[in-house]
């Protein structure tokens, strides 16, 4: 008996579904996948594919994967190079190390516009091939044949967790974060990073690879924060406990000058000079504790911007250590001082002198405007745009405070695109100048502030690079 025509478009697809194949067992560990191009500049394609396919397998909440942190840690310990590990031997000493069930050894290959894929999935406790796929197409394609890898991974269609370029744009959207993967430098990752971004505003991977590099430099930072809080700490003891011997008390007053002057960490270590200074103690190979703490303290002052102290400190050292070694870098820096502060007077005094002749200018605009019956909301907000433009620049930045932070809340994030620049400018200065003026607490308020009142524009600003380049050590 014949079935109807309508009978069959309703079976064929439950058949399909009863047919499909299930997800491997898990956990699945996904291998850096294989460049079989001659050409190792294609290695960026191999990269960004593994992760952007590990990543929408993740999300597909189908599939235990084993994390490329734990990957990475288990390749460095065998001592293994990427293209090791795409061998099956090497690929399943890993996935036992992991305690990985499932391995996928990956390889691709594109030649002209054509991009090929090729995948096993191999059960790591018995070494047999479970399963293989191939998928081929054009290279613009590039995500379309992801998907089409995925559903056969999973034996079922894989929704993308990312919205994805297409195209061209594809191609080069891949291939920036794909190298961003690829290197070794952290501040290289997060620039190529940033360039995907731009270039793709809704590519997640390249969101997420940014938050998890910003979640592991904090974690790191936290860690050596607590190691040198415990050596300092455990330093200062020993400086100042009068039982021990002298000697010893010294090493301990010059190790603690040492570690904390290459950090920039100018509050404490003009603490820990004043500490020196009052201690009295004596030569220790060559050094005196107290000429080093007079040193690090116009150092200090100079870092904290308080020049007037910082000047006063020099001179006090060049008349109590007149010869010594460092007296030629104290005077050299008290004359660069000097000049430079001179020179910020005259830069201010010009900055006040043009935004005076600003608003001369402005009000007879303003006066004019009014008479011809035109709005005069532009004219003001261009006067209030240049009076925090002409003082967001380095040595001026306390002057910047004021009217960067009066600009936004008068004229708030704007709708037009001139406006919004020109508000996220003023942002963003008021954020900088308060990190060069170590007020790291209301930087990160302001921040956040930022953030909730202009998430698009806080998400790509200057001032968020800023805040989050701040170390918690400096924070002293």
């Amino acid at each position: 008996m014949k079935a109807a025509p309508g009978l069959l478009l309703v079976l064929l697809p439950l058949h399909l579904v009863l047919a499909a194949p299930r997800p491997p067992p898990g956990p699945v560990a996904v291998m850096p996948f294989r460049n079989l191009n001659a050409d190792a500049a294609q290695n960026w394609l191999a990269r960004g594919m593994a992760e952007t396919l590990v990543s929408d397998l993740r999300s597909s909440g189908n599939m235990v994967l084993v994390e490329r942190e734990q990957l990475d840690a288990a390749i460095a310990e065998l001592k293994l190079q990427t293209e090791a590990v795409t061998t099956e031997s090497s690929a399943v000493r890993v996935g036992r190390l992991v305690g990985a069930r499932t391995i996928v050894i990956g390889s691709l290959q594109r030649a002209g516009d054509t991009l090929r894929i090729n995948a096993r999935f191999i059960d790591v406790e018995t070494g047999t091939v479970l399963d293989s796929a191939k998928v081929t197409g054009r290279a613009d394609r590039v995500f379309a044949l992801q998907d089409e890898m995925a559903a056969k991974l999973l034996g079922s269609p894989v929704k993308p967790r990312a919205k994805r370029p297409s195209g061209p744009q594809a191609v080069r959207t891949l291939e920036t974060y794909g190298r961003a993967l690829e290197t070794k430098s952290q501040e290289e990752r997060a620039a190529l990073l940033r360039a995907t971004l731009e270039e793709a505003p809704a590519f997640d991977y390249a969101r997420d690879e940014l938050a998890r590099m910003e979640a592991r430099l904090a974690e790191l930072a936290q860690k050596a924060t607590s190691h040198w809080a415990a050596l300092e700490s455990s330093l200062r003891a020993t400086m100042q406990d009068p039982a021990l011997p002298l000697e010893e008390r010294s090493a301990a007053a010059l190790r603690l000058l040492d570690i904390n002057y290459p950090r920039a960490r100018w509050r404490t270590l003009l603490q820990d000079a004043n500490r020196i200074l009052s201690l009295e103690l004596p030569v220790y190979q060559g050094r005196l504790p107290a000429e080093q703490a007079a040193y690090a303290r116009f150092v200090a002052l100079d870092g904290l911007r308080d020049w007037d102290a910082a000047l006063e400190a020099g001179d006090t050292f060049l008349r109590t250590y007149p010869h010594a070694e460092s007296a030629l870098a104290i005077d050299g820096a008290m004359r660069g001082l000097t000049l430079r502060l001179a020179e910020d007077r005259r830069r201010l005094k010009q900055a006040h002198d043009y935004i005076a002749q600003l608003e001369q200018e402005t009000a007879v605009k303003v006066v004019i405007l009014e008479h011809q019956g035109l709005p005069t909301t532009e004219a003001l907000r261009l006067l209030d745009e240049a009076r925090c433009d002409s003082f967001a620049f380095p040595q001026q930045f306390e002057h910047a405070l004021r009217p960067c932070r009066a600009y936004y809340e008068k004229w708030g994030p704007g709708t037009q695109f001139v406006e919004k620049h020109a508000a996220r400018e003023a942002r963003d200065a008021e954020i900088v100048a308060l990190i060069a003026l170590r007020r790291f607490a209301e930087a990160r308020e302001r921040l956040a502030a930022f953030r909730s009142a202009d998430p698009e524009g806080e998400r790509d600003s200057a001032a968020r690079s800023a805040v989050l380049g701040i170390r918690r050590d400096e924070e002293d």
